[in-house]
């Protein structure tokens, strides 16, 4: 029996909250249950880390050498040997394979999220979302539930968790019913650097590891400093997910437009500022407060950068597992990169208060990531693409579309309309050769192998396109040159009168 995404939403969605309920319980620090919290003097957490980002980077290498079954058998044997194994030695508190434990833990989370990842990469717009945000959400209510029980059953529940997290990936796929034109794992781009036919990734990317620095950084420094907070670690991250993960599945539900979803990217670097100069308060409510506001601003960020990420490995036919592989590696170098500045901050607090260390840090790497790195631009052609995606599965999805008769007709409209409509919004001698594919529906990608000009270049002519007309999408170029037709035959016929 094979069923649509919609049926397996309950099962794909518990699945990967499953997923998080382990994390917070067994690789997050301090844990909720653990008492061996250390690897060689250091914190669980970092050590994870550091085996994780190596484990994602044998996935990266291996993925291209094998074929795509091979890949998703291996990353599901992998993710369900390991998380048993990590969570049977995490639980026993044996000491003298602390260091084995960090290797499973860090080869089951690295398998773990790379599988679901490039499992939600398939989803229709916005579902990778909605997905992620439920997921973290219903993660942090179990973490929450199994870290009240009793010792005996919470550390049962820590065992099964990663097989439950297994065996829902496995009904869904086996259930799932297959889109022949997009394979889950499918590497597509034989393009060694994929991001080269993705720009804006790179830059997500890099974002997303200053933004993780940040985050894992007010962790460490609280945890090597012990200074006093009412709610740190996982006490903090699972009320954080909780409450994101339902405001962001509210909004991808509620809201019509959802394009409005992205005002949220402008929000983080504020909010996230707000949050650490909030720490030179130092108090407990302060830093409380702190922890609160810096998580939830990572969150989200870090779900709406998964879900443009998802939308465009759709769109341009790129490796879901190469994408979101080094996605996942930016996240974690930049948290292992932030515990490491906080174990700093402990050698150098007879010199330098550790918040003022941290602020002095993050502060300038948030301004950095806000208006260097993920700006105005990158945001715009986040949208865009959602844009092209979502007009593509309009059409897919049913027999008529209110703009297929543009779509059907931009390719035969006269060469003089379309000149006239650009002088009309002076467009540019190169924007007026990207406008007639524009209006034909064709995608960026398209053009620039049309064109012989790179993605980037017709980005910014459709973007300055859209600055000029005034408008948002792609939707509404259609409709406006519908409208600019309709002007101009009314125009020649009232001439003909």
């Amino acid at each position: 029996m094979v069923m649509n995404e919609h049926d397996l939403f309950p099962l794909r969605m518990l699945g990967f909250g499953f997923y998080w309920a382990w994390l917070f319980l067994v690789c997050v620090s301090p844990s909720l249950l653990l008492e061996q919290e250390t690897v060689m003097g250091l914190s669980l957490e970092f050590t994870e880390l550091f085996f994780r980002l190596i484990f994602i980077a044998i996935i990266l290498f291996v993925a291209k050498r094998l074929s795509n079954d091979i890949i998703r058998r291996t990353l599901f044997i992998a993710s369900l040997a390991c998380g048993l194994m990590s969570s049977a030695l995490a639980i026993s508190g044996l000491s003298g394979l602390s260091i084995v434990t960090a290797v499973l833990l860090g080869a089951a989370d690295a398998c773990m999220f790379i599988l679901w990842m490039c499992f939600f990469g398939n989803n229709r717009i916005g579902e990778v979302a909605l997905y992620v945000a439920l997921s973290y959400a219903f993660g942090a209510i179990v973490s929450i539930f199994v870290s009240a029980l009793v010792s005996p059953l919470a550390f049962g529940c820590v065992l099964v968790l990663p097989v439950l997290s297994c065996g829902a990936f496995y009904l869904s796929y086996k259930h799932y019913r297959v889109d022949t034109s997009s394979e889950i794992f499918e590497y597509v781009s034989k393009d060694p650097f994929p991001f080269r036919l993705f720009p804006y990734a790179g830059r997500i990317s890099v974002a997303l590891c200053l933004y993780a620095l940040v985050f894992g950084m007010l962790t460490s420094t609280i945890v090597s400093n012990s200074i006093d907070s009412y709610l740190l670690g996982p006490f903090i991250e699972a009320p954080c997910c909780l409450g994101v993960g339902a405001m962001l599945a509210i909004a991808f539900v509620r809201l019509k437009d959802i394009q409005s979803v992205y005002r949220l990217y402008r929000l983080v670097p504020f909010a996230m500022s707000v949050g650490l100069v909030a720490l030179l308060l130092n108090n407990a409510y302060s830093t409380t407060f702190a922890c609160f506001v810096v998580m939830s601003a990572y969150l989200v960020f870090e779900i709406l950068a998964l879900n443009d990420l998802c939308n465009k490995v759709k769109l341009q036919g790129l490796s879901a597992v190469s994408v979101l592989g080094v996605a996942r590696a930016a996240i974690t170098f930049g948290m292992l990169c932030g515990w490491a500045l906080g174990l700093l901050s402990y050698f150098i607090s007879s010199v330098v208060y550790p918040f003022v260390f941290e602020v002095a840090i993050s502060v300038p790497l948030i301004v950095v990531a806000s208006t260097l790195i993920f700006t105005e631009k990158e945001i715009f052609a986040a949208r865009s693409a959602t844009d092209e995606r979502k007009s593509i599965e309009e059409v897919q999805s049913s027999d008529y579309s209110p703009h297929m008769n543009v779509l059907e007709e931009a390719s035969t409209i006269q060469s003089e309309i379309i000149e006239a409509f650009g002088k009309e919004w002076g467009l540019s001698r190169r924007e007026m050769e990207v406008l007639p594919l524009l209006l034909s529906g064709k995608t960026s990608s398209y053009i620039s192998e049309k064109l012989y000009v790179a993605p980037g270049t017709v980005k910014t002519h459709i973007y300055n396109i859209y600055r000029k007309t005034g408008i948002h999408s792609k939707m509404e170029m259609f409709d406006l040159f519908e409208l600019y037709r309709e002007q101009r035959a009314a125009d020649l016929q009232d001439k003909s009168r």
